[in-house]
Protein backbone atom coordinates (compact mmCIF):
# COMPACT_ATOMS: atom_id res chain seq x y z
CA UNK A 1 0.00 0.00 0.00
CA UNK A 2 1.26 3.45 -0.43
CA UNK A 3 2.51 5.30 2.31
CA UNK A 4 0.54 6.45 5.49
CA UNK A 5 -2.10 9.49 5.24
CA UNK A 6 -3.76 11.25 7.77
CA UNK A 7 -6.75 11.25 5.88
CA UNK A 8 -7.70 8.21 5.55
CA UNK A 9 -7.05 4.72 7.73
CA UNK A 10 -5.18 2.67 6.20
CA UNK A 11 -8.09 -0.44 6.80
CA UNK A 12 -10.34 1.85 4.93
CA UNK A 13 -7.45 2.33 1.82
CA UNK A 14 -6.85 -0.98 1.90
CA UNK A 15 -10.86 -2.22 2.02
CA UNK A 16 -11.36 0.17 -0.88
CA UNK A 17 -8.21 -1.72 -3.30
CA UNK A 18 -10.09 -4.48 -2.78
CA UNK A 19 -13.44 -3.62 -3.65
CA UNK A 20 -11.63 -2.37 -6.59
CA UNK A 21 -10.40 -5.80 -7.17
CA UNK A 22 -6.51 -4.03 -7.63
CA UNK A 23 -7.79 -2.62 -11.30
CA UNK A 24 -7.30 1.02 -11.94
CA UNK A 25 -10.45 2.89 -12.09
CA UNK A 26 -9.64 5.16 -15.09
CA UNK A 27 -7.17 2.74 -17.79
CA UNK A 28 -8.00 -0.96 -15.94
CA UNK A 29 -4.71 -1.53 -15.58
CA UNK A 30 -4.34 -4.14 -12.77
CA UNK A 31 -2.67 -3.08 -9.98
CA UNK A 32 -1.29 -5.88 -7.88
CA UNK A 33 2.08 -6.00 -8.63
CA UNK A 34 2.74 -2.87 -9.07
CA UNK A 35 5.44 -0.35 -6.35
CA UNK A 36 3.07 1.50 -3.25
CA UNK A 37 3.99 4.61 -5.13
CA UNK A 38 2.56 3.50 -8.88
CA UNK A 39 -1.16 3.29 -7.17
CA UNK A 40 -3.33 5.25 -4.95
CA UNK A 41 -6.97 6.58 -4.61
CA UNK A 42 -8.52 9.44 -6.15
CA UNK A 43 -11.51 11.71 -5.71
CA UNK A 44 -14.70 11.01 -8.23
CA UNK A 45 -16.00 14.50 -7.06
CA UNK A 46 -13.65 16.96 -5.18
CA UNK A 47 -15.43 19.73 -2.50
CA UNK A 48 -13.17 22.21 -3.31
CA UNK A 49 -11.51 24.24 -6.26
CA UNK A 50 -8.67 23.50 -8.27
CA UNK A 51 -8.35 19.70 -7.56
CA UNK A 52 -7.34 19.78 -3.78
CA UNK A 53 -8.37 17.79 -1.02
CA UNK A 54 -9.06 19.73 2.25
CA UNK A 55 -12.80 19.56 2.82
CA UNK A 56 -13.13 16.92 -0.04
CA UNK A 57 -15.50 14.20 0.18
CA UNK A 58 -13.61 11.24 1.75
CA UNK A 59 -17.17 8.96 1.72
CA UNK A 60 -16.27 5.75 0.67
CA UNK A 61 -18.31 6.49 -3.06
CA UNK A 62 -16.19 8.99 -3.89
CA UNK A 63 -12.81 7.01 -3.60
CA UNK A 64 -11.57 5.04 -6.43
CA UNK A 65 -8.46 3.10 -7.15
CA UNK A 66 -6.12 4.90 -9.66
CA UNK A 67 -2.93 4.08 -11.23
CA UNK A 68 -0.63 7.46 -10.77
CA UNK A 69 -0.54 7.99 -14.27
CA UNK A 70 -4.74 8.33 -14.60
CA UNK A 71 -4.19 10.58 -11.14
CA UNK A 72 -1.92 12.78 -12.72
CA UNK A 73 -3.29 13.22 -16.36
CA UNK A 74 -7.24 13.61 -14.45
CA UNK A 75 -5.90 16.84 -12.82
CA UNK A 76 -8.88 18.64 -11.87
CA UNK A 77 -11.24 17.60 -14.49
CA UNK A 78 -14.44 15.90 -13.45
CA UNK A 79 -14.08 12.13 -13.67
CA UNK A 80 -16.20 11.66 -16.56
CA UNK A 81 -15.10 13.86 -18.99
CA UNK A 82 -11.64 12.34 -17.86
CA UNK A 83 -12.79 8.51 -17.92
CA UNK A 84 -13.15 6.65 -20.90
CA UNK A 85 -17.07 4.96 -21.34
CA UNK A 86 -16.06 1.73 -20.20
CA UNK A 87 -14.12 3.41 -17.18
CA UNK A 88 -17.73 4.91 -16.43
CA UNK A 89 -19.51 1.60 -16.42
CA UNK A 90 -16.84 0.57 -14.16
CA UNK A 91 -16.58 3.54 -11.52
CA UNK A 92 -20.10 3.14 -11.07
CA UNK A 93 -20.70 -0.48 -10.76
CA UNK A 94 -18.28 -0.35 -7.91
CA UNK A 95 -18.50 2.74 -6.18
CA UNK A 96 -21.57 1.88 -3.87
CA UNK A 97 -20.45 -1.33 -3.16
CA UNK A 98 -20.13 -2.15 0.62
CA UNK A 99 -16.23 -2.27 1.90
CA UNK A 100 -15.14 -5.93 3.43
CA UNK A 101 -13.77 -4.23 6.81
CA UNK A 102 -13.05 -7.53 7.61
CA UNK A 103 -10.73 -9.02 5.44
CA UNK A 104 -8.78 -5.50 5.18
CA UNK A 105 -8.46 -5.87 8.83
CA UNK A 106 -7.46 -9.43 8.67
CA UNK A 107 -4.86 -8.74 6.20
CA UNK A 108 -3.31 -6.25 8.04
CA UNK A 109 -3.14 -7.77 11.01
CA UNK A 110 -1.90 -11.07 9.50
CA UNK A 111 -5.01 -13.25 10.43
CA UNK A 112 -6.28 -13.81 7.19
CA UNK A 113 -6.92 -17.64 6.63
CA UNK A 114 -6.33 -18.50 2.91
CA UNK A 115 -7.88 -21.39 1.52
CA UNK A 116 -5.36 -23.79 0.16
CA UNK A 117 -6.33 -25.48 -3.54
Amino acid sequence: MTGSSSWIRKERRLAIYIRSGFICAYCGKGLKDCKPNEMGLDHLEDLVDDGGHVGANNESSNLVMSCTRCNSQRVNREWRNYAPAGAQDRIESIRYQALNMDLARAIIAGTAVWADR
